[in-house]
């Protein structure tokens, strides 16, 4: 902090007050300075401060005395005599807290050294010129710091001290033991830490062939491919940079094309900057690459218990592209694909844009709908998702999101119109057994539903796409003016605020509403009422992608 007291006078510090206006009313005086010599700023600003309370003492003794005969020039003759008579002193006392004398000699050497101060003080306020010029003051101090100044001081024989040691020196040595005394990266190799990570992800899953298992092996193969493999805690922000960076210039959907390899993925990266093609987008960095390769290595470093040396904040390139915004399907171009799907023959194809549109949930929960959990509940036919389930004879968790998923929802009543409830009510089991035959049925249903749309003709900038029947259905809902509560309970999303999670579901006027809630135009809903559910059931769909016209 500094001080208001403290000035310089080229290299040296000055103390200065002003003579209040109490003592000299026309202020008429110039300040009181008093010089303190060349020390340290830190120094210097505790000096002042003392110099200052002293100088603040002085002045009221003198306010309160009453003296006639005192002119202001005496008052600050007075103040800075005492001053000049303190400084020397105070000098000392800076010191003396630094003293290493030995205690033979520290009492004498003490006392003699203030005895000095005091009677340099004693000069200088009587004008004597060399008390003044000369600064007796700085040599006298020194025989508080060193152990022979002070025996000369006393008459006393010198004796042999240890060297000091240079504090350059001192501060190297102590540089080169601690860069000696630091170990290497102490962690596993990143391949190795992975394998440990899916391994113990498989555990926890239950099962090797769940879709995380294949996310997690092939973001940690391109995280190689692209970083390289050291141990996990010698990767730092810098290294994460670089991954995020070759990834805005990785080709998307590049894996899915013929004769791609792991092993290549630097190539693809190489070949693309130099046709200065579209990368990554930027959610997929952060969600599907680097969050995963981040867990990976923040496991593994507590595990090993070393540090986590990535630590700040990793830049997305700006050449990734921003996420698109969702947007409710075109209604007339949505209706081309509920057409295509039904004439299929499909029930997954048939069925699940209807669904998709009318209940607002995503396909992976729709894709693993079960016919006994379709209920009469309060009027109203409703399904209530389970989140697990038994499949091939093995209980495996049901693709929701969050819990609010896991809420029931209304299926409008031309559900129960065109056949649907009844034929799922008839017996228990999937509602879309072919799909459930598949490894990954919620995987398998996202291409079927992409196959669809390519398939309908629809124009894509209009129809968008499945998961954008979320947008539709929210969209719908606020244009019917039903409640915001009752819509995120219909599409599974989370509740606000605690107001609204009290009772956390629907009361009976909006189960009602959402079951006879106007169809949104644009599609030919009588459509549904030609589905052979059975016969729909049964037919197999034809796997593979379609073969490419040659």
């Amino acid at each position: 902090m500094r001080s208001r007291h403290l000035t310089r006078n080229g290299r040296g510090s000055v103390f200065q007050i002003r003579v209040p206006k109490a003592l000299d009313p026309a202020l008429t005086l110039a300040p009181i300075r008093v010089t303190l010599g060349c020390m340290p700023n830190s120094q210097a600003r505790r000096m002042a401060d003392v110099l200052g309370g002293l100088a603040r003492i002085e002045f009221a003794r003198i306010g309160n005395t009453h003296m006639k005969d005192v002119s202001p020039a005496d008052s600050r003759r007075q103040v800075e005599d005492r001053l000049t008579l303190a400084l020397p002193t105070l000098l000392g006392l800076g010191v003396l807290g630094q003293s290493t004398l030995s205690v033979e000699i520290a009492p004498a050497a003490i006392d003699g050294v203030f005895d000095l101060l005091a009677e340099v003080g004693a000069k200088r306020v009587a004008g004597d010129g060399n008390a003044i010029r000369l600064r007796p003051e700085v040599p006298i101090v020194t025989a508080l710091a060193d152990e022979n100044t002070a025996r000369g001081m006393l008459g006393r024989a010198p004796v042999r001290l240890p060297p000091k040691p240079d504090p350059i020196m001192a501060e190297l040595a102590a540089i080169r033991e601690m860069i000696g005394g630091q170990k290497g990266p102490q962690g596993p190799l990143f391949s190795v830490a992975a394998e440990r990570f899916i391994t113990g992800r498989i555990k926890t899953y239950g099962d090797p062939r769940h879709p995380e298992i294949g996310y997690l092996r092939h973001r940690s193969s391109v995280f190689l491919a692209l970083v390289g493999d050291k141990a996990v805690d010698a990767y730092d922000r810098a290294d994460l940079q670089h991954f995020a960076n070759e990834l805005s210039w990785l080709p998307p959907n590049v894996s899915k094309q013929e004769g791609y390899e792991l092993a290549r993925v630097a190539e693809y990266v190489a070949a693309n900057k130099e046709v200065e093609g579209p990368g990554l987008a930027e959610k997929s960095i952060r969600e599907t690459y680097l969050s995963r390769i981040k867990t990976i290595l923040r496991e593994a470093c507590a595990d090993a218990k070393v540090a986590v040396a990535f630590e700040g904040r990793i830049v997305i390139p700006k050449r990734a592209a921003p996420s698109k915004a969702r947007i409710a399907p075109d209604q007339d171009e949505f209706g081309k694909v509920v057409a295509t799907g039904i004439a299929s023959g499909i029930l997954s194809d048939a069925l699940l844009p209807s669904l998709g549109q009318l209940t607002g949930r995503r396909l992976g929960l729709l894709a693993f709908m079960r016919r006994e959990n379709i209920l009469r509940y309060n009027g109203v036919w409703v399904y209530r998702p389970q989140s697990h389930q038994m499949r091939n004879g093995r209980w495996e968790p049901v693709p929701f999101k969050t819990g609010e998923s896991l809420g029931l929802f209304v299926l409008h009543d031309l559900f129960a119109e065109c056949g649907f409830v009844d034929w799922a009510l008839g017996a228990p089991g999937p509602v879309f057994p072919m799909l459930m035959r598949a490894e990954d049925p919620a995987d398998a249903a996202q291409k079927r539903m992409k196959r669809l749309y390519e398939r309908s003709g629809a124009d894509p900038q209009r129809s968008g796409t499945f998961h954008g029947l979320r947008a539709g259905k929210i969209r719908n809902d606020r244009d019917l003016a039903l409640p915001a509560r009752a819509v995120r309970l219909q599409v599974g999303h989370e509740l606000t605020d605690v107001h609204e999670r009290y009772d956390g579901q629907m009361t009976d006027g909006e189960l009602k509403a959402f079951a006879t809630a106007p169809l949104p135009p644009g599609v030919d809903w009588s459509l549904l009422k030609t589905i052979d559910f059975e016969a729909f059931a049964a037919r197999l769909p034809k796997g593979g992608r379609p073969r490419r016209s040659s």
